[in-house]
């Protein structure tokens, strides 16, 4: 009885594994973590899972958002709260960013790994909920991604000593303004309450990752191989892209869609 009782409570309660630099992002002035990454690998959502876990020891009430539509917010609430069977992840399946042809990694199955955490950790009550953060069909008309996205994290609904853990692209958490082409992008992570705010960019090793590039979404190479231990490490020149970097200390895989899809070339340009 007492093997099972254990058994029971070890999938209630999820164990996280230590990440050097991590008890730093718990300070009492930060309220929001913002967490970007280059979509499409496996070990990055993992990752992340880890850390919202960590998060949850502090004895702070943690959310959690996702950059996932607004319109999905419904359909995420009633996965968490549901037994996670395979009948419940077939609803989660029907996600737009599942169930798309252009799979840029969102939609891969190591999102439905976090979900699944997610759903483990908000039935053992060690996170509040999870916030689709995106744009969506209430989105004010005209109102820009960036700004639609900040402008959610810093109201969403939490006690005031809080952590809010945000997952976006990596672009999304920067903390500067990026040029790309003619268009100056302000990112949402450059819009949050500075001193309140941490934002980091996940970096592996080398590896692959699955998202859409010019030649078509599938497997790409993810940076130069390289031998970085695993930690966050923070930066502090003034120009810094992001506060800090969570090193994976591994190389990256590429992760599949979970819906199937296999890689896809890029449109023909007519």
């Amino acid at each position: 009885m007492i093997a099972i009782v254990a058994a029971l409570w070890s999938v209630i309660t999820p164990s996280c594994a230590p990440v050097p630099g991590a008890s730093r992002l718990w300070q009492p002035e930060t309220r929001w973590v913002i967490v970007g990454e280059m979509h499409g690998t496996n070990e990055s959502p993992d990752a992340f899972a880890n850390l919202v876990c960590l998060g949850s020891t502090t004895g702070r009430p943690v959310t959690v958002a996702l950059e996932y539509t607004s319109d999905d917010q419904a359909a995420i609430d009633a996965f968490l709260n549901s037994d996670g069977s395979p009948l419940e992840q077939a609803k989660l399946l029907k996600l737009f960013l599942f169930k798309s042809e252009l799979q840029d990694g969102r939609g891969s199955v190591a999102f439905m790994r976090l979900f699944e955490q997610l759903r483990t950790l908000k039935q053992a009550g060690r996170i509040d909920g999870v916030i689709a953060s995106d744009i969506g069909r209430n989105t004010p008309e005209g109102q820009e991604r960036n700004a639609s996205m900040a402008q959610t994290w810093t109201r969403i609904a939490a006690p005031k000593d809080a952590i809010i853990l945000a997952y976006v692209g990596n672009l999304h958490a920067m903390r500067q303004a990026i040029s790309l082409g003619d268009r100056t992008i302000v990112p949402a992570g450059a819009l949050m309450p500075g001193k309140r705010t941490v934002t980091i960019n996940v970096a592996g090793n080398g590896g692959k990752a699955w998202n859409c590039q010019d030649d078509g979404c599938g497997p790409h190479d993810n940076g130069d191989l390289r031998q970085a231990p695993l930690g966050i490490t923070y930066l502090k020149a003034a120009n810094r892209r992001w506060d800090a970097v969570y090193e994976l200390g591994v190389q990256t895989t590429a992760a599949v869609p979970a819906n199937g899809t296999g890689p896809t070339a890029a449109p023909a340009v007519n």
